[in-house]
């Protein structure tokens, strides 16, 4: 594969891949970041600071643009509305969208003719999703793979809700089997995570003007100690009967993209008393499985029950499983109960799965066993790489940019 490409990468996993990517097709590369401290997984790019071009922005922006940027679909839009009660400040609309002009000149100054980012939901990763658009540039977007946890995703359209489902049906060339030995959740991996909470901390210490505001995340080093014994110290809930009289509820955390943006639930709550009341009427029982590092506390129905165990044992068991998009999805597919999903996502394929909302979901469809087993094989083949953390293997690689960059 020619180094063709004159590539911008804006943050990435918490890997190397944008790395590994860069080495096969570009001739040239930079790096517009949120905090110095990501360097760590950029270490040969040209880098410069999201904030410098903010900063490097004197002219008042124009109210067309600031009209688009209000538009936007981001966490951080979702996040302030269905969390903090509120729309954007005119503070917040102007800072995104001198990021915008910033990062518009940055592209055309530099001859960027290929942007990679992970995650299109962040505010300046769905700004850099639109210039490419607007200017006519390819993109590929990264995220943690749905098979989890050795494979990617890496889509020249979105991950989740806004994926390249076409991908599904474009064959990508074969290469041999390797071994993924350093994961997302490898020793390796972790220990680079560490190193960038570290490096972050110091940087909020002493150059905090750096950091871009908005962010989706903090990185406090509390939270994710916290989140470690959450995991090592999980709830485990008393064993209740399942049978084709119970619902599987797949619970996702609240302030989860897929469930902040792509559905009309405001908490779990939420979700769960509209849940309770379609299985009151239909005679049927509650079984809500939580997220691992949900420590919320729910108001539930005598009837309705907190479990845990194996998503795959309960969904066989069970008569229909509910979520909105989590990440489980995948091992219900693997079983022949009927699945609704109450959110947009990406697995609108065929009849693998029924997006509905909760009053219109029918106990007597059929979902086809045949076109999930087809599905997962395609989606295994065609559109996830096999790889992950710090293990990627250059022909699979090379194989999966072939069929996207075109």
């Amino acid at each position: 594969m020619k180094k063709d490409y004159t590539l911008l990468s804006l943050d990435p996993m918490y890997s190397p891949l944008h790395e590994h990517i860069a080495d096969i097709v570009a001739k040239k590369k930079y790096a517009v970041t949120s905090c110095r401290s990501k360097r760590i997984y950029l270490p040969t790019f040209k880098m410069t600071l999201a904030t410098s071009l903010i900063n490097s922005v004197k002219a008042p922006v124009d109210e067309g643009l600031l009209n688009k940027i209000t538009s936007l679909s981001t966490y951080h839009h979702a996040y302030a509305k269905k969390v903090e009660g509120r729309r954007l400040t005119a503070s917040e609309l102007n800072y995104m969208a001198k990021f915008y002009l910033g990062l518009k000149e940055f592209i055309t100054t530099k001859g960027v003719n290929l942007v990679v980012l992970h995650n299109d939901t962040r505010w300046y990763h769905a700004i850099a999703v639109m210039l490419c658009k607007e200017l006519e540039i390819q993109y590929l977007v990264t995220e943690q793979g749905l098979i989890r946890p050795n494979t990617t995703v890496i889509d020249n359209q979105g991950v989740n809700a806004t994926a390249n489902v076409g991908l599904l049906d474009k064959e990508v060339a074969s290469s041999a089997p390797f071994r993924v030995k350093h994961g997302h959740d490898s020793r390796k991996s972790k220990a680079f995570f560490c190193l960038f909470l570290s490096l972050f901390f110091i940087e909020k210490k002493l150059a905090s003007k750096g950091i871009l505001s908005y962010m989706h995340n903090g990185y406090s080093i509390r939270k994710y100690l916290r989140r470690t014994l959450n995991i090592r110290y999980k709830q485990n809930f008393d064993d209740v009967e399942v049978n084709t009289k119970s619902v599987l509820l797949l619970l996702q955390l609240e302030s989860d993209s897929q469930f902040l943006m792509y559905s009309s639930f405001f908490s779990n709550q939420d979700l769960i008393d509209k849940v309770e009341h379609f299985c009151t009427i239909n005679n049927l029982n509650l079984l809500i499985k939580k997220h691992p590092l949900d420590d919320s506390g729910y108001q539930i129905k005598p009837s309705s029950n907190l479990v845990s165990g194996s998503v795959k044992q309960l969904a066989k068991e069970v008569k229909l499983v509910i979520s909105i998009n989590s990440s489980a999805i995948i091992t219900v597919l693997s079983t022949a109960t009927p699945l609704y999903i109450i959110g947009d996502s990406s697995y609108k394929y065929k009849n693998i799965a029924t997006h509905s909302s909760i009053s219109d979901i029918s106990l007597l469809e059929k979902q086809d066993i045949a076109l999930r087993k087809e599905y997962l094989n395609k989606l295994k083949k065609n559109y996830l790489v096999y790889g992950a953390g710090y293990s990627y293997k250059s022909e699979l690689l090379e194989n999966k940019l072939n069929q996207l960059l075109v």
